[in-house]
């Protein structure tokens, strides 16, 4: 067995030794990534359901949380720049103090605290990956509907910011775990 201080996550074991050509493109690619997710949307008011925790969930478990910070900070800084890599297309600065702030600053947390128990021997099985994944949709949730309270109010950003999320997060949840450790042992294989 690796030891903690030895084990690396399946992402981070594929590029090590490869140039930083390598690992700029892997995080190009990740924020792309969670840029097409952004889009596999349900219009919802006032925040829209999307694809992002899921891809954000397998980026994160197999990435480590060095790489998967990387991928997400790079992400936001490219949508803040402009480009329409959120929800609906959005970008600039108005995402994040708008009904979505909450939820990008969960997202920011899950990427490095998700990528940091994954990349933990005993973070790999399916029951560490799910609790952590239903712990980061929580989280996130959690973050989403405190920054809508403050404008909305408790029972209506309950209603209309997590209420409608909380079958989609324990789907996602399930499809995330599957495809990290899927994906993850053929990584850590070849």
């Amino acid at each position: 067995m690796t030891s903690t201080a030895t084990f690396k996550a399946p992402l981070d074991a594929l590029l090590a030794g490869r140039s930083l050509a390598w690992r700029v493109g892997a995080v190009l690619a990740g924020s792309w990534l969670l840029a097409a997710s952004s889009w596999a949307e349900v219009s919802m008011y006032p925040v829209p359901m999307t694809l992002q925790t899921y891809a954000l969930l397998v980026i994160a478990g197999l990435s480590g949380p060095r790489l998967a910070l990387e991928i997400v900070v790079v992400w936001l800084a490219q949508a803040a720049m402009g480009l329409p890599l959120l929800a609906d297309g959005a970008s600039g600065l108005a995402p994040f103090v708008g009904p979505t702030a909450g939820y990008l600053l969960g997202f920011v947390i899950t990427a490095g605290l998700i990528g940091w128990l994954a990349a933990r021997p005993d973070g790999r099985s399916w029951r560490s990956l799910t609790a952590s994944f239903l712990a980061a949709h929580a989280l996130i949730l959690l973050l989403g509907w405190a920054w809508l309270a403050t404008g909305l109010g408790a029972k209506a950003a309950f209603a209309s910011g997590v209420a409608p999320f909380l079958a989609g997060a324990f789907l996602k949840t399930i499809l995330a775990v599957a495809t990290v450790k899927l994906a993850g042992d053929r990584i850590l294989t070849t």
